[in-house]
């Protein structure tokens, strides 16, 4: 444990990793992308690495990002979880070690997915959020249950 970071300030992050759990959640509308892409800087990057792989930096790219995964995948089925996480750091920056998982909601019908989360944090004006984020899907997940998705993506994409 790295005590240069305050009790406090491995707090904060870790709300940031819980709204960013709990906003992913909120409904397909403007003013929830909005507040999800809210939890990032302007110059933050996100790297997705499931069935593909892809960057999403800044406001648009992350707006883009959310209203994909809310039009293409069955999310309001689903819900978002932090599992573990493990905070290091010290003054404004912070590394973040982070494992999520994908529930059902309805239909008792378990896991949908699992992965993790690897982060740069950076505190500005006193608040800290997600510099750098790469999501990296475990392999065992079941790719076969998101490929008919990712498949009709042009489909299926509407943003808010």
């Amino acid at each position: 444990m790295d005590l240069n970071l305050s009790a406090q300030d491995r707090f904060e992050i870790f709300e940031q990793l819980t709204l960013h759990q709990r906003y992913i959640d909120n409904d397909a509308s403007r003013e929830s992308a909005e507040k999800y892409v809210s939890l990032y800087w302007p110059d933050s990057q996100f790297t997705v690495n499931d069935l593909r792989t892809q960057t999403f930096n800044g406001p648009a790219e992350l707006k883009n990002l959310y209203d994909y995964a809310h039009s293409v995948f069955p999310l309001n089925k689903w819900f978002h979880e932090v599992v573990w996480f493990e905070i290091t750091g010290s003054g404004d920056q912070a590394s973040v070690a982070w494992r999520w998982r994908v529930n059902w909601k309805e239909g008792g019908q378990g896991v949908v997915s699992t992965g993790t989360y690897d982060d740069v944090f950076e505190r500005r004006d006193g608040l800290w959020k997600p510099l750098t984020r790469v999501s990296n899907i475990d392999p065992n997940w079941p790719a076969e249950l998101f490929k008919p998705f990712v498949d009709r993506q042009d489909e299926l994409f509407k943003a808010s």
